[in-house]
Parts: structure tokens; C-alpha cells; sequence
């Protein structure tokens, strides 16, 4: 069987396991945790998986994402990640959508638990409102260099996102940090862990826990709610509409534009104009990835790729 060395666990069993098969869980994010987090529940049996990222898979992703090959590079990261979980577990449903989470497409959340496993605070500020307003459990996630963070954000509890975490700019990121491939896999362990006690309906942490792999310390962080955090009153700026129109990711010199343009037709032009990769649902052309609602460009400076996009797309 399967899962018979799994189900032999006291904390599993077989009736937590026909839960685990009965549960749908939301990725958002599939680099190195993302993708570790969703390896590691289809392989304990989470009966749907829904994969949600806007990237692409890079030669450099490879040093820590162990779900992509070579092969994948040029793929969008969620088609890349279904199909492999599909390779791996058949009995898992999963479903890919490489799309910008935004405040129009946030239905797709719905499920019995998300695990955030992006790498920008704008995305989980929205997580956090979608899942407050809603009462959804959610698993918070962070890598950088080699330290992580994760932890539980249930609708049992009093404290949110917002009540520790705010909205800063300047953060380090794994492009000015660097990352230790083993960290992701440490943070995507706890968080896998805790997602299949919630979803077995058992008792998970409610602690921040910080860890540092190279210096081998563990922190369980206890943390207070903010009496005068807007979310918990009530006021959800991210679902409501708040917006970016240009984010840079993670990796160094990407960035992605967001905007209303002829998808089909600007394929035909561009074909004729130079070579494209189609990937069915995106097409490459030059240092620009282009989706139907966003494009995603390799440039040196953020002015830089507002010039491409305005030469290439058009304003």
C-alpha cells in the first residue's frame, strides 16, 4: 500500500489519511519551498493540490528547487510543478495556474487550508485579508540566506499577519542575500508537517518559529495580537483592491508588468518579427516571458523594463 508506512504512525492512522485524501490545499508560490511543501503532501496523499505561481523555471532556480530539471527551464514554474506531482502520485489531483494572485483572482484560495510560500509581502498581505475575511486556515512561510521562518495563522486564533508584520521595501531577498539550498527544505518540513495536522484536524503550533540551518538554532517565538491592527477590525486594503503595477521578484533583475493587451495578436506580430518559444500558456520573445494579462522582463533597472514593456507591448 502506498501510504502503509505512513498509516502505521500513531498520529496518522488510516482515518487521518482518508482525511489527508479528502483534503484540497492551495500553493501559493512554488519556488524552493513552494515546491518542496507540494512534493512533500502528494506524497503524503493530500487528495488536491491547487499550484499557483507567475514565474517561469531558471537555470538558477535548480540549485534548491528539487521538484524541476533541466527539462523545465522555460516552463512556468505551476505547469512544471503539476506535472511532476503527477509523475510522483497519481492519485493526487493537481491543478496549475501560472497567474499573479491579485485581489480579482482571489476565489481560487478557496480550499481547506494555503500555504504561502511566495517571496514578496504584498502577496501574503492579501493572503492574510482573504483568509481573515473568510476564516481560512493558512501557513505562513520566509527563506533567506540561511534562516526561515514559518507559522500557523488559524482563524481560531487572535493574531494576524498585519498584527506582526508590516509593509517595508529594502528586504533582503535571495538575489542580495543568496539562499543555502538546504534551508527552503528545513522551512517547507515544518510547514508540510503542520499543514497535515491541521488538516487531520489535530493540534498545531501557534508559535513563530525561526531557524538558522548553519548555526543550527531553533526559536518558538511567542507572539501578541496588535489591538490596533486594521485587519482585525475589519479593514481589508489588499482584497479590496490594492494594487502594484510592477513588482520586481526574488531573482535578481526580473520584473513583471501587469496589463490590458491583445495576447493572440501580439503573438502574431512578434513571430514575425523574431523567434518566440511558445509554452502554450506564454510565450518567450527576447528577455521578455509574456502571459495574456502580464509580462515578465529580464532588465538591469526598473526604468529599464518600463522601456522594454512600452517598446515591445505598448502603453
Amino acid at each position: 500500500m502506498r501510504y502503509s508506512r505512513q498509516t502505521i504512525l500513531k498520529e496518522i492512522g488510516e482515518e487521518n489519511q482518508k482525511k489527508l485524501l479528502a483534503s484540497k490545499v492551495v500553493i501559493v508560490g512554488l519556488g524552493a519551498t513552494g515546491s518542496s511543501s507540494a512534493e512533500m503532501l502528494c506524497r503524503a496523499g493530500v487528495g488536491t493540490l491547487i499550484l499557483i505561481d507567475r514565474d517561469v523555471v531558471e537555470l538558477s532556480n535548480l540549485q534548491r528547487q528539487s521538484l524541476f530539471s533541466e527539462e523545465d527551464i522555460g516552463k512556468p514554474k505551476a505547469v512544471a510543478a503539476r506535472d511532476a506531482i503527477h509523475s510522483i502520485n497519481s492519485e493526487t489531483k493537481a491543478d496549475a495556474y501560472p497567474i499573479d494572485l491579485d485581489h480579482e483572482n482571489v476565489s481560487i484560495l478557496e480550499a481547506d487550508l494555503i500555504l504561502d510560500c511566495t517571496d514578496n509581502l504584498f502577496t501574503r498581505f492579501l493572503i492574510n485579508d482573504y483568509c481573515k475575511r473568510n476564516k481560512k486556515p493558512w501557513i505562513y512561510s520566509a527563506v533567506v540566506g540561511t534562516k526561515g521562518m514559518t507559522m500557523n495563522f488559524l482563524p481560531s486564533n487572535k493574531v494576524c499577519f498585519n498584527c506582526i508584520f508590516k509593509m517595508v521595501e529594502g528586504l533582503d531577498t535571495c538575489s542580495t542575500m543568496g539562499i543555502l539550498n538546504t534551508a527552503p527544505s528545513a522551512i517547507s518540513s515544518f510547514q508540510a508537517t503542520e499543514a497535515i495536522k491541521i488538516l487531520t484536524g489535530q493540534k498545531p503550533s501557534k508559535d513563530l518559529i525561526h531557524i538558522d540551518l548553519w548555526k543550527q538554532t531553533f526559536e518558538k517565538i511567542k507572539v501578541k495580537a496588535d489591538k490596533k491592527c486594521t485587519v482585525c477590525k475589519g479593514s481589508y486594503e489588499y482584497l479590496d483592491g490594492k494594487k502594484q503595477e510592477i513588482i520586481k521578484f526574488c531573482g535578481s533583475g526580473t520584473y513583471q508588468i501587469k496589463g490590458k493587451f491583445d495576447y493572440e495578436e501580439l503573438k502574431r506580430k512578434l513571430s514575425k518579427v523574431g523567434k518566440i518559444q511558445d509554452a502554450g500558456v506564454c510565450f518567450r520573445f527576447s528577455a521578455m516571458t509574456i502571459f495574456p494579462d502580464r509580462v515578465i522582463i529580464k532588465a538591469q533597472t526598473e526604468e529599464e523594463a518600463r522601456t522594454m514593456y512600452s517598446q515591445v507591448v505598448g502603453n
